[in-house]
């Protein structure tokens, strides 16, 4: 086998290769937009019940998107980084009273999508 056909099939193994990454990248991009868009619908079906069973307390509950709005904002002023833990509570002090308890999962879910990345101390930064 000559050198060239060597090249040329390392060549046609990269081309395969790239396009089966490129195949799989697809899939996970609609599997991540299908769990959100799950992820909604329960937390709308959520609100339902709360709010049939008189749990819903309008004035600690965050708006839909606030708690991940108020995670950036904190993110973005603090650019050295910060666990969800210290997230939470930058957010506590300025909102008392709200519910926290998605904060975790939010963050968790700006790192899935690439809007921020987690160290491995724990500790996120906006991307």
């Amino acid at each position: 086998m000559s050198f060239e056909d060597r090249l040329k099939r390392i060549a046609d193994e990269k081309e395969r290769l790239a396009a089966e990454e490129a195949s799989m990248r697809e899939e996970a991009i609609a599997e991540l937009v299908r769990l959100d868009a799950q992820i909604a619908t329960l937390e709308e079906r959520k609100a339902q019940i709360e709010s049939i069973l008189g749990l819903d307390d309008a004035n600690n509950r965050a708006a839909h998107g606030q708690i991940m709005q108020l995670c950036i904002k904190f993110l973005s002023e603090n650019g050295g980084g910060l666990t969800s833990s210290q997230v939470k509570d930058f957010i506590a002090s300025e909102n008392p009273g709200m519910k926290l308890s998605s904060v975790p999962a939010t963050m968790s879910r700006l790192a899935t999508q690439g809007r921020a990345r987690r160290d491995e101390m724990g500790r996120y930064f906006i991307v």
